[in-house]
């Protein structure tokens, strides 16, 4: 074991707060990415459930129009 470190085993300051920042823009970049993902999806399954929701309405309106046998209702 040494009392003393050698050079090499000091940490370089500047080296270490450069780090840092990179490794700080690299998460920064990464979270955005991740959340334009996200959002996206998001976006996207909502569309597929409102588009659902529409089509189960419309076999709705076709069944109920057909049990009562009557003409088809203007919306």
């Amino acid at each position: 074991m040494l009392a003393h470190p050698t050079p090499n085993q000091i940490p370089n300051a500047t080296h270490n707060v450069a780090d840092a920042d990179a490794f700080i823009d690299y998460a920064r970049s990464v979270h955005d990415y991740t959340l334009h993902l996200w959002t996206e999806s998001r976006r996207i399954a909502e569309e597929k459930a409102q588009n659902r929701v529409i089509a189960v309405k419309s076999v709705k309106r076709q069944n109920s129009q057909k049990e009562e046998g009557g003409a088809p209702a203007d919306a």
